[in-house]
């Protein structure tokens, strides 16, 4: 696999995005010598830089956040990049930070401070979005589907580490990918084909559901209540026989995901 190099895809990017990406490439690169922990420094004063230039983080923190899941888009969903990516992200709560006003445009009171990257102000908004945009940054409909891949295998780490809640999203690609196609029927209940060879883009909805539960399984095992904002059953309770199908018809990643699931059962049960 040939070695990520990130770039600059949108011409209104803000005015710091090339710093990010030039700090991220330096920390991506395998044999690099910066560590997570580093980058996240560097990132992190980008912040405080900015924050010294206007007063507030919002403005910032949102723009950061869209920029970097623009970025992970470019990152394959089963390389090391995705890790080392991950790993710099979980390193900027752990950084000794002073306390920011978000700004009242971005519904931070003058008198409310919060910390910049504790739980990740902003991720989840921007995150939100870039799942319903269109990707129009991508050439050509094979791209646009490999690069839906990445964003979710990269949220799926970053919940996994425990850094955003991650049920819906987890939802939203466990239904894709596991409860078949429907076909609206007016005046009647809508035919369900069970088949996951009937879902359309299987291979690629298969890869994604596969990222969820090896990355965050673990954090997702045993959730039964509802989700706000999903229409799926309880989380966990897959059909497993499901699973087996996909592992037969699909590809790899569902017997990776499958073989996951069983050995989380048998942790969380031990």
């Amino acid at each position: 696999m040939a070695p990520v190099q990130l770039r600059l895809e949108d011409e209104g990017a803000p005015a710091f995005a090339p710093r990010v990406v030039e700090i991220l490439n330096s920390a991506l690169a395998l044999d690099s010598p910066t560590s997570p922990s580093q980058a996240a420094t560097a990132l992190n004063a980008l912040c405080a830089e900015d924050y010294a230039e206007h007063g507030t983080a919002g403005s910032f923190l949102w723009w950061f956040w869209d920029l970097v899941h623009d970025l992970a888009r470019q990152i394959p969903y089963d390389s090391p990049e995705q890790d080392r990516l991950a790993a710099i992200i979980q390193a900027l709560p752990k950084l000794p930070t002073e306390a920011v006003n978000l700004g009242e445009d971005w519904g931070g009171a003058s008198e409310n401070r919060v910390q910049p990257w504790e739980g990740l102000p902003m991720f989840a908004n921007t995150f939100r979005e870039k799942l319903d945009d269109t990707d129009s940054r991508a050439t050509e409909g094979t791209q646009k589907k490999e690069r839906r891949v990445n964003l979710e295998a990269y949220a799926s780490r970053i919940a996994g580490l425990g850094l955003i809640p991650s049920d819906m999203y987890a939802i939203w690609a466990l239904a894709d990918a596991l409860e078949g196609s429907m076909t609206p029927i007016r005046g009647a209940p809508d035919e369900v084909n069970e088949d996951p060879t009937a879902v359309e883009d299987i291979s690629y909805k298969v890869k994604s559901a596969a990222a969820w539960m090896i990355h965050a399984g673990h954090v997702l095992y045993g959730r039964d209540e509802e989700v706000l904002g999903a229409t799926a059953g309880p989380l966990w309770r897959l059909d497993k026989k499901e699973a087996m199908k996909l592992r037969h018809k699909v590809r790899q990643e569902a017997a990776d995901a499958y073989a996951t699931m069983i050995k989380i059962e048998k942790d969380k049960s031990s």
